[in-house]
Parts: structure tokens; C-alpha cells; sequence
């Protein structure tokens, strides 16, 4: 008996475990040797594998000087160092190793990739910057080229790679995968599943500058003028306006893999970062005016039409689009949790509707709330 309890209780918690990158060259801001975590499959995962970026935002502002200080303060913190990594980290959602609430996943070799670049996991630049007292290294793109090159071997001979992502590491999903699918052979299926990466180019609420002045522009100044962004196709059809190329509406046409977008229509990092409306800090509308909710609502009505143009351009595109205010879904327990289900009540969770995406492309998986906020009322927040 103890020893049945005891694989339960195994199986139920991801324990993964922390790697420096090989290459010493891949480095954090801070200049400490970049990582990520890895826990290695079972059973009829073992030839499967899901890579997942971590998020947490991007050094930002609207000079250069602003964003050498966000740089320093993030190098700082386990955002810009990897000092304050865990030599393991247990995690939730996507990563759940419980069969019951995960079925579809639990199993994957997962490669967690850490964020400690401050740019979205990609920009170069070969000399540091010296910053006050500390010297700030720009190294995204080649700390994922590490990672990558580190598990070509096996990758190349997987059945299935997901690559998923949350927030500026769902960005990361839209710059990153067409480089992987190029490398990978025809034999393996390489999908991607974006989680909270829809970042639109918009005017804010306000009349402040857009984000593509605010944010793509000038971290593109810093982190990209020794390389390009990701995307080589992208840049060729831009070749004067790179900075596109770090947002998805510019980047979906030049990526021919298979996306399953997982978004909240009101996605709560985008209400103040893009519109600049903060009144939806409790995860509701109830505080906004009503030129702030048809704003918002306009927000809705474009990710929508995004996500149905993709469809449009690639049948074996599969969504969950939400109508609740949220912003990520896959390291947390509404991954899985029944009240965030599209139409509510249905048996269509996030983890479901991926799952069964993965499992097979040609059934259409198209989840988009069709109601307006709150009328999802199992995760409304009211």
C-alpha cells in the first residue's frame, strides 16, 4: 500500500529540475549563465516533448534611458538573473503530472525555458552595456539557441513538439517557431500554442503613443541592432519596419505551422499596457465608463477576427478565446478547472480543447466565447 500511495503522490506533482545552458556565452542581464528546467518523459510521452518560455513582461519605455534602468532593476531579480533560481520548482496547469486533471500532457519531457533576457527571448548584442555599477548583458536569442542546439538530437527524433508560452513568452511562441519548425524534420509535428500572446498594435484609449512606439520600437533599437528579429521571413517583407516582426498579427502570415491560440478576450495585461485603461484591476469591467467598455470591446472584436483569419488561412487552426478577463492560463489550475469552459458549463476546458487539438488537427477546434463579458458567468469574477 505504501508503496501504490507513493507513486500517486509521484506522478501527481512536476518536479523539474534546473539546468545551466551549455553555451557560456548565453547570459542573463546580469551576466550569470542562463537556465531552464527540464523533466524528462514516460510511457507514451516519452517521444514528446513541449517547450514553454516563460513570461513576465519586457524591459520597456519611451527613450533609450528608460530602458537601460528597467534593465538594471530587472537584472536584479529572477527576471534578469538566474541567482535566484530554485535547484527544482514544482508546477501546475500544463505541467500537472496528474493523468486525472492533465491526461493529455502529463507525461512530456517539458523544457522550461527561464526568462532572463528582459527583450522576449530573443535580441543579441555581443558587447555588454555598463550601466551605473553593474554590466548588462542582451543575450535572448542565443540563450534559447543553446537550449535548442542542446536537445536537437532528441527533439529531431520526437513525434510531437509543442511549443507554448505565457505572455511575453507566448510572443516568444509566434517569433521562435517557425525557426524550430525549419530545423526540425518533416517527420516530427511541431505545433504551436501561444498562451496570452496577442499583443496589438493599437492606439491607446487615451491618444498616448501606440505600443509599437511605446515598447516594439525602441527595445527593437537596443536588443536588435546587431540581429534581426526571429522570423526571417518576416523581416524580408519588412525591411524597414523590423519592429513589426515582435508582434503576432505581423508574424501569423509567415508562419506556416499549426497554432492553437489560448486568449482571453479581455486580456488583463493588455487592457492597461495597450489601451491604457486601468480600471479592470479586479478582473471585471464593472469600474470602466462606457467609452472605456467600447474601447475594450473593439480590443475584443479585433483578437477575434485575428484568430477567425487564421482559421480561414489554415484549417487546422484551434482556439480558446474567452470572454472572462484573464491574463495566462497554462501554469495555473484554471487550466484544467471546469468553470473556465467556453460555453460555460460545457465540457470544453482550456486543457480539453488543447488537448484534443494536439490529438488531432482535422476536428474543428475553434473555442470562442460568442457572448459578451459577463455572460461567461462561471469565470466572470462576478
Amino acid at each position: 500500500m505504501y508503496l501504490i500511495i507513493y507513486c500517486i503522490v509521484h506522478i501527481s506533482i512536476a518536479v523539474q529540475t534546473l539546468r545551466q545552458v551549455q553555451d557560456q556565452n548565453a547570459l542573463c542581464l546580469d551576466g550569470t549563465r542562463a537556465s531552464y528546467y527540464y523533466e524528462q518523459g514516460y510511457g507514451d510521452g516519452a517521444d514528446k516533448y513541449l517547450i514553454f518560455y516563460e513570461g513576465g513582461g519586457w524591459i520597456q519605455g519611451f527613450d533609450q534611458a528608460e530602458l537601460l534602468q528597467q534593465a538594471y532593476d530587472r537584472s536584479n531579480t529572477n527576471m534578469g538573473s538566474s541567482k535566484f533560481q530554485a535547484a527544482t520548482t514544482q508546477m501546475d496547469g500544463l505541467f500537472n503530472r496528474n493523468q486525472n486533471v492533465n491526461p493529455y500532457f502529463y507525461n512530456w519531457n517539458t523544457i522550461f525555458v527561464n526568462y532572463c533576457d528582459g527583450t522576449g527571448h530573443q535580441g543579441y548584442r555581443a558587447q555588454p552595456l555598463q550601466i551605473k555599477d553593474k554590466t548588462i548583458w542582451l543575450r535572448g536569442e542565443l540563450i534559447f539557441k543553446s537550449i535548442f542546439s542542446e536537445h536537437l538530437t532528441k527533439l529531431s527524433q520526437a513525434k510531437k513538439v509543442v511549443v507554448s508560452g505565457c505572455s511575453a513568452g507566448g510572443l516568444a511562441v509566434f517569433s521562435w517557431i517557425q525557426y524550430i519548425r525549419d530545423r526540425l524534420p518533416s517527420s516530427v509535428q511541431v505545433l504551436a500554442a501561444p498562451d496570452s500572446g496577442i499583443f496589438l498594435d493599437l492606439q491607446p484609449y487615451d491618444g498616448a503613443q501606440a505600443a509599437s512606439d511605446r515598447r516594439q520600437k525602441q527595445y527593437h533599437k537596443l536588443a536588435n541592432e546587431e540581429v534581426d528579429p526571429i522570423n526571417e521571413y518576416c523581416v524580408k517583407s519588412y525591411p524597414n519596419e523590423k519592429w513589426k516582426c515582435h508582434f503576432a498579427q505581423y508574424l501569423l502570415q509567415y508562419i506556416n505551422v499549426p497554432v492553437f491560440f489560448m486568449q482571453s478576450l479581455y486580456d488583463t495585461a493588455c487592457i492597461p499596457n495597450i489601451l491604457h485603461i486601468y480600471n479592470a484591476w479586479d478582473y471585471t469591467l464593472t469600474r470602466c465608463d462606457n467609452k472605456e467598455r467600447t474601447c475594450i470591446e473593439a480590443m475584443r472584436r479585433q483578437i477575434t477576427n485575428l484568430i477567425n483569419d487564421r482559421k480561414l488561412a489554415d484549417p487546422k487552426t484551434g482556439a480558446f478565446g474567452v470572454a472572462c478577463l484573464e491574463h495566462c492560463f497554462t501554469q495555473k489550475s484554471i487550466f484544467y478547472t471546469p468553470n473556465w469552459a467556453i460555453p460555460n458549463g460545457s465540457s470544453w476546458t482550456i486543457a480539453n480543447s488543447l488537448g484534443q487539438w494536439v490529438q488531432n488537427l482535422e476536428v474543428n477546434n475553434i473555442h470562442i466565447d460568442n457572448v459578451y463579458w459577463p455572460d461567461n458567468s462561471g469565470c466572470s469574477n462576478i
